[in-house]
């Protein structure tokens, strides 16, 4: 069952027994597992926050939802209550106990030191939204976590003011937000939360401004806050996130990588998040940067599969192949999950960059293996036939691509692939590339200017092998070819050489017509001469074939009195 829909199930069964203080309270806070090398410690610092809580707070104030409520809920959800849940889990389950905020962190025992308790207050509608606590060191776990709740209760002081300010900020109140957000800074000044108010209704304005100069204004506003928050706070991913996305606006880029830089560390589990980030740094040519910093994280956690999964990207976007093709492995012996189509086509990009015979070997394998786990994915069966066309196993990548279309009949990649592997083939199979490219072009947003370009081509090559043999039948078949590319996408070139190669036709069917008295090879060499004479006519409209079709054009004119006469004289 969903983790999610399961917590919810068990939040149900626990609303109805709910105390007359967790009713009445002003607000309700829950305390979540704490990350702990040592098995146990973080639900017992967990616990034990929650007792010092109740005694720092009244309960018609602020209700601490007890242990049981907590651990029911999970345990009804096929969670442990003794492990830490991702947080993401962490706000679905404050969600379900309809807690405003909770109390999150870790907490860790040197060899032969004190504990020492890392805790922030988060908001349960955005888990984006939170605030650092001081760290607090003892020998004993009670008087850490006393220290904590106290930090609690202080932080928690800046609360009326951050609401207030959201308030007034919904309402339109823009100086109002501000004040309030003012207010909740003087009553804890380390705030982060109000802070964050005041920096969001800036951001609110920036987004209105209609000048470049009002943008560079109002995004300075907003980092005024955020710069001071990431200064005390560097996990704060809402000020990292305000911080990347503003500094680019004022011109500070180095300041903008640097703080992409931070979020990764700040959220490295956040896989959307990661991605946006390697891709930016990527765009800019900077995602080189971002490789230490990956490097530190997975030694501090090796074998950590969303760190893996960082990683792994990271080095793509770099181009650090060999670091690539060494995670990509490590990933999915950490999470077999990880192995979806992706996996396989980014392994073989990388294996193919690599540029040695082996590592293209390698990529076909690893293709390969990605097929026959996802046989009809043409993001697989692709990359997969381009690979083997370019090791020179045009058979079995023929065999692919059909494969491909077999799945999609509508993927004009795989039609022009296919193709192309036709007319790379001895001798070209020029029937087949031509139904191939008048299917693709037929399809829905089917670029046709590309295949138009493609058939000119395979066209021009067809004509340059016909003037070589003087072969009638290769003239014929170079027409068609160029016939389609103008029917798919009109062009002068296209019209010229079919021109050409139609004066070829004629006078070949011509001299033989005479010869052997054939009324079809005169009819052929009348066809062709008033199709050679339209290519001539459209190729004297162009620089390029001017000099050229102004020379034929008086030739045709004067051939085909001849022609008519010849078709007069052997179709009676």
């Amino acid at each position: 069952m969903n983790a999610r829909y399961s917590l919810a199930l068990a939040a149900l069964a626990l609303a109805g027994v709910s105390s007359a203080h967790a009713q009445d309270a002003k607000s309700r806070i829950t305390v979540m597992t704490f990350q702990s090398s040592d098995k146990g410690t973080g639900a017992k610092a967990a616990d034990e926050l929650r007792n010092q809580l109740k005694d720092k707070f009244d309960a018609k104030d602020v209700y601490v939802l007890p242990t049981k409520d907590v651990n029911n809920t999970l345990e009804q959800s096929g969670f442990s209550p003794t492990e830490p849940l991702a947080p993401n889990d962490e706000k679905a389950l404050a969600n379900l106990l309809r807690a405003d905020e909770y109390v999150t962190g870790s907490v860790n025992k040197a060899a032969t030191g004190p504990l020492t308790v890392n805790a922030r207050l988060v908001l349960a509608r955005d888990n984006t939204l939170s605030q650092a606590l001081p760290p607090a060191t003892s020998p004993k776990i009670g008087d850490a976590m006393d220290a904590i709740s106290k930090s609690v209760r202080e932080a928690m002081k800046q609360l009326p003011g951050e609401q207030e300010c959201i308030a007034k900020a919904r309402g339109g109140d823009i100086a109002g937000a501000l004040a309030a957000a003012r207010k909740g800074v003087a009553a804890y000044p380390q705030a982060t939360l109000a802070r964050l108010c005041s920096a969001n209704v800036y951001y609110s304005q920036y987004q209105k401004a209609t000048t470049h100069a009002d943008s560079v204004s109002l995004a300075d506003s907003v980092l005024a806050v955020t710069r001071l928050i990431a200064q005390q706070d560097p996990m704060s991913v809402a000020a990292l996130k305000f911080n990347a996305e503003l500094y680019k606006v004022v011109g500070d880029s180095a300041d903008a990588r640097a703080t992409l830089l931070a979020l990764i560390r700040a959220d490295p589990s956040n896989d959307k998040l990661i991605t946006q980030i390697v891709n930016e740094l990527a765009g800019s040519g900077h995602a080189k940067d971002a490789e230490p910093l990956v490097k530190e994280l997975l030694d501090r956690s090796p074998g950590d599969p969303q760190l893996l999964h960082t990683a792994f990207l990271v080095y793509l976007a770099a181009n650090d192949w060999q670091q690539a093709v060494a995670t990509g492995p490590e990933l999915i012996r950490a999470d077999t999950s990880a192995a979806d189509a992706s996996y396989y086509t980014r392994m073989a990009a990388a294996y193919m960059n690599m540029n040695q015979a082996s590592d293209s070997a390698l990529a076909i394998t690893t293709l390969q293996s990605g097929v026959q786990k996802y046989p009809n994915n043409p993001d697989l069966l692709l990359p997969l036939a381009s690979a083997l066309r370019k090791a020179n196993r045009a058979p079995e990548a023929v065999d692919v691509l059909k494969r491909a279309i077999a799945a999609n009949p509508n993927n004009p990649q795989a039609l022009l692939l296919l193709a192309d592997s036709y007319a790379q083939a001895t001798p070209p199979q020029y029937d087949s590339i031509g139904a191939l490219l008048q299917r693709a072009a037929a399809l829905p947003g089917a670029d046709k200017a590309t295949i138009a370009q493609y058939a000119l081509g395979q066209g021009n090559n067809m004509y340059k092998a016909a003037n070589a043999s003087k072969d009638r039948n290769q003239f014929l078949a170079a027409i068609k070819m160029l016939q389609l590319s103008d029917n798919i996408q009109p062009s002068v070139d296209a019209k010229f050489l079919a021109g050409v190669s139609a004066f070829s036709v004629a006078q070949s069917a011509y001299n033989e017509a005479n010869s052997s008295k054939s009324c079809p090879l005169a009819q052929m060499a009348q066809q062709n001469l008033a199709l050679a004479q339209s290519g001539l006519q459209a190729g004297a409209t162009n620089d390029t074939y001017k000099a050229a079709a102004t020379q034929y054009l008086p030739v045709i004119t004067q051939f085909l009195p001849a022609s008519a006469a010849q078709v007069k004289k052997f179709c009676k």
